[in-house]
């Protein structure tokens, strides 16, 4: 598939990573779509089911690491295949604030219909690549991915920092007007 004789990128978007990356993804959702030839269910939705197929009584944390989808979106994402009896919800073992996530008798049926289709479009993508580079364009992902999973760690861990010194703040703000209060007071008597 690699043509040597293709033209140079010749604009910035052509040469930026994240949009190439974002193309590479969408073709490979697309040839997902096209295999599998169902809308009931979309690549995305495949690597959720993946994911709790994966890690049994996964917690919403869990798979906003495995998939990477953000928190807010996998919710949704949740929500609409539960009510789809693909997914269920269920108090967590380990956390009573936290509901784990299983696969339902539809949903690990849906899995293992939609896995070929998965793993033909993962081929594609890589058969569009010479032999010799596959190995290192996954091992180039992983390390993206992994990177991408430290900076999320960074960040939540930045937040936390951040929140822990407001309330830190937020206290000293009101000791210090309970001060002044209570000199106010003490003038007054």
């Amino acid at each position: 598939m690699n043509d040597d004789t293709a033209e140079p990128p010749t604009s910035a978007l052509e040469r930026s990573p994240s949009h190439l990356l974002h193309r590479a993804q969408q073709w490979c959702a697309e040839r997902f779509a096209s295999l599998f030839g169902d809308n009931d269910l979309t690549l995305r939705q495949f690597a959720v089911l993946a994911a709790v197929a994966d890690k049994a009584d996964s917690s919403q944390t869990d798979l906003v690491r495995a998939t990477g989808i953000d928190r807010s979106t996998l919710a949704d994402m949740i929500k609409r295949m539960e009510d789809r009896d693909l997914l269920e919800r269920t108090k967590s073992a380990k956390d009573g604030r936290a509901k784990s996530v299983r696969l339902t008798n539809k949903g690990r049926a849906k899995l293992a219909e939609a896995r070929p289709s998965a793993e033909a479009a993962d081929r594609a993508l890589l058969e569009a690549l010479p032999k010799a580079r596959r190995r290192m364009f996954l091992e180039t992902l992983e390390m993206l991915a992994v990177a991408a999973d430290q900076a999320a760690e960074s960040e939540a861990a930045e937040r936390k920092r951040l929140k822990k010194s407001d309330k830190q703040t937020s206290k000293k703000q009101k000791d210090g007007k309970k001060a002044k209060e209570s000199k106010k007071k003490a003038k007054r008597l």
